[in-house]
């Protein structure tokens, strides 16, 4: 490179450093950042699960939390030291299971769950509360109590009545002051065995169920909706489920039944072997489809008769070893065929055969032993030697016809 070609080059280098510098000056004169609010549509997250903003408040409280999802709850008990939220439980339940979800109430797991259907008489909808002799009823199945005359009080349970949520007040145990919540109206708890601790609900009847059993406790409430993401900032509901909670060391909030796809599960469980696996793929997908090295292609696609496929394997096996195989085999046929027609060769070592073939055949005995002994390595001597051959298997061929 020349001294003006390389001046050139510094030159443009630092034009283009100090324009560089200039603009990027200019643009923090002129630009600043800034943090913008804008609401936006609910979350895919939180479109799928109604515990989302329960999950981000117990976190706010310190709580570890973890929303999940899963068909076979009982296979998939947390320790006892957790507390678990149910949306749904599982619909058929077998006295092994029931057993098990029990024995882990009694360890000192914390339960919460809500029936989702009626009771009816003639089947079973909630094996494990049934268990426990919790049922859910309709309002207009549990006889009302009488209503009070006060007409204040009576407009007020009207305007409650109206409304899809009715507000029960909770007296729950280590807290100074009585919590609001708001429970669906068109349903009620029964607990036929008694076995609650504590009950609360409104005249036509229980909304929420403590059962204690051994250092656990379930607590079933009439529905859950007042802890998902439309409801849990209303009224107390929020507080209701911290109380619920306390002491747990970690908190599970199943939100679906509906099981973790296939891909999904793999990739929790097996990570490395899904890696590797895609991995291949690509390699082989690479392979087959973008490698763009030389191919071979036949010229005639047309089936070789027998012939052919002996001309093309003689072919081959010469370019492996140029015929040397052959000719060694020949020879030494040659030569066991000499020794068999005359036996007198067999003590003889080779120079000696070659010499008496020499004297019967009238060759030289020189030529007969590089021949039949001889490496051959030249094309010259392999063309000498197969001559040879050639001589001495007529010389042969004609002392067995005599």
């Amino acid at each position: 490179m020349s001294s003006t070609n390389r001046v050139l080059l510094w030159l443009l280098a630092g034009l283009l450093l100090i324009g560089g510098i200039w603009y990027t000056q200019w643009f923090f004169k002129n630009f600043e950042k800034v943090t913008e609010e804008h609401r936006v549509d609910i979350s895919p997250a939180a479109t799928r699960n109604r515990f989302l903003a329960a999950e981000r408040f117990l976190t706010t409280l310190g709580y570890e939390a973890e929303s999940f999802r899963a068909r076979n709850l009982i296979a998939m008990l947390p320790p006892t030291s957790d507390a678990l939220l149910v949306r749904r439980m599982p619909p058929e339940m077998s006295d092994q299971q029931i057993d098990t979800l029990d024995k882990w109430v009694e360890a000192g797991g914390v339960l919460i769950l809500a029936p989702q259907y009626f009771y009816e008489d003639d089947e079973t909808n909630n094996p494990f509360l049934d268990y426990l002799g919790v049922r859910m009823l309709s309002p207009e199945a549990v006889d009302e109590e009488p209503a009070e005359s006060d007409s204040t009080q009576n407009a007020a349970v009207d305007a409650a009545e109206s409304s899809v949520y009715r507000q029960v007040k909770l007296s729950l145990a280590s807290e100074p002051e009585p919590v609001t919540v708001s429970f669906r109206r068109d349903r009620v708890l029964d607990d036929s065995e008694e076995w609650s601790s504590e009950t609360f609900g409104s005249e036509q009847g229980a909304n929420y169920l403590k059962l204690a059993f051994g250092q656990g406790r379930v607590l079933v409430l009439s529905d859950l909706d007042l802890f998902t993401n439309d409801r849990i900032n209303k009224d107390d509901n929020a507080f209701l489920l911290s109380h619920l909670v306390g002491g747990s060391r970690k908190i599970w909030l199943q939100y679906s039944i509906d099981s973790v796809p296939l891909p999904q599960l793999l990739w929790q469980k097996i990570p490395f072997i899904v890696s590797v696996v895609v991995v291949l793929c690509l390699l082989m997908g690479w392979r087959l489809f973008l490698y763009t090295g030389p191919r071979l292609r036949l010229q005639n696609v047309q089936r070789r008769n027998l012939l052919e496929h002996i001309d093309a394997t003689a072919s081959y096996a010469w370019r492996i070893d140029r015929g040397a195989s052959l000719f060694e085999n020949n020879r030494k046929a040659l030569e066991q065929a000499w020794r068999k027609r005359h036996p007198a060769l067999n003590p003889m070592d080779n120079s000696q055969r070659a010499e008496w073939i020499g004297e019967k055949t009238g060759m030289a005995a020189t030529a007969v032993e590089r021949s039949l002994y001889h490496e051959i390595k030249k094309d010259q001597d392999f063309i000498k030697a197969t001559l040879v051959l050639q001589q001495l298997a007529s010389s042969l061929k004609q002392r067995e016809l005599r």
